[in-house]
């Protein structure tokens, strides 16, 4: 099922997002820091473990979509609904079979990389 994973966007984006999100009726998971340290493919089926360590460094500044079971249609469609809200995010991730077992903090550090040009 099409879901998108908000990582710290702030109330008034959260707000803005969620309203896009319901006329296509996507589902928005809002994931809080502690949560940070969890792979994006559990974070993605709902699988929160209260035995995982949490995270407890200091939250990043950037904020960060994750687009999850998306056809190229469909992400097309709220790509579109976004932009014409002008709705303004740090970083837009899709879910792949490379990324899944990473954590957020991992695919901040490879989104920062390949902004920067860095990555290999």
């Amino acid at each position: 099922m099409e879901k998108l994973l908000a990582f710290h966007l702030d109330e008034s984006q959260l707000k803005r997002l969620k309203g896009i999100a319901a006329v296509m009726k996507i589902q928005v998971e809002v994931i809080e820091p502690q949560y940070y340290f969890t792979p994006l493919e559990d974070l993605a089926d709902g699988k929160l473990s209260p035995l995982a360590a949490p995270f407890e460094g200091k939250v990043p500044p950037e904020s960060l979509l994750l687009f999850c079971d998306f056809t190229e249609k469909r992400m097309d469609g709220i790509l579109a609904a976004l932009s014409a809200n002008k709705f303004v995010v740090s970083y837009k991730a899709v879910l792949t079979p490379t990324n899944r077992k990473w954590n957020f903090m991992q695919l901040l550090l490879e989104m920062r990389m390949e902004q920067g040009g860095m990555s290999d």
